[in-house]
């Protein structure tokens, strides 16, 4: 995904773990007290991402496979009690893996200032704790998109997605990447 993109060269790996080391020792302008998680310089890659989450579980707005036939569940309709339960609870767990993935890459996953003095269990615990905050906030965000906008057409979605969900995080991830790559140019010794 485009968006993931300017979160890997802002962290320098691919390793979610490196990811949230990479957050907790950011520093956005000179200023970091605690880390600065990559949302706030990213901000267009994480609303992307949100985006294509949606898109990828077929949730409203990006429902097509649902709205085939304009009925109230599409597909779903034929499906009654335990199967129904199945499908809906595999829609659910996909938000909910999309949600931690975001929280992890854009929020610093389990990583809270102060966090680090604690030790043992108690890091542990708290590590899950704000790790599962996270992946609930962005999950209502999810769940709110979901029920508050119209199905879009499909030019309505194609437009879109070449006019807005290509150009943004591709212009954003050539930026990140030009100055990532000016501030690690090697300055001239003083002696030349």
């Amino acid at each position: 995904m485009l968006a993931v993109v300017g979160v890997v060269i802002q962290a320098g790996t691919m390793s979610m773990p490196g990811i949230i080391d990479a957050q907790k020792d950011f520093e956005l302008f000179g200023v970091g007290i605690g880390g600065v998680p990559f949302v706030v310089p990213q901000v267009i890659g994480f609303v992307v991402f949100l985006i294509a989450a949606q898109a990828e579980l077929n949730q409203a707005p990006f429902d097509m496979p649902v709205a085939e036939s304009e009925l109230v569940a599409g597909f779903m309709t034929e499906y009654t009690g335990f199967r129904f339960l199945t499908f809906f609870l595999a829609e659910t767990a996909s938000m909910v893996a999309y949600a931690a993935i975001a929280a992890t890459l854009f929020l610093g996953g389990w990583y809270l200032p102060g966090v680090d003095q604690l030790h043992g269990l108690v890091a542990g615990v708290v590590g899950v704790a704000v790790l599962l905050t996270k992946t609930m906030l962005i999950g209502f965000l999810m769940f709110w998109v979901r029920f508050s906008n119209p199905r879009l057409r499909e030019d309505q979605l194609q437009r879109f997605a070449w006019i807005g969900l290509i150009p943004c995080p591709s212009s954003t991830s050539s930026s990140r990447a030009s100055s990532r790559w000016c501030s690690e140019w090697p300055t001239p010794s003083p002696g030349c």
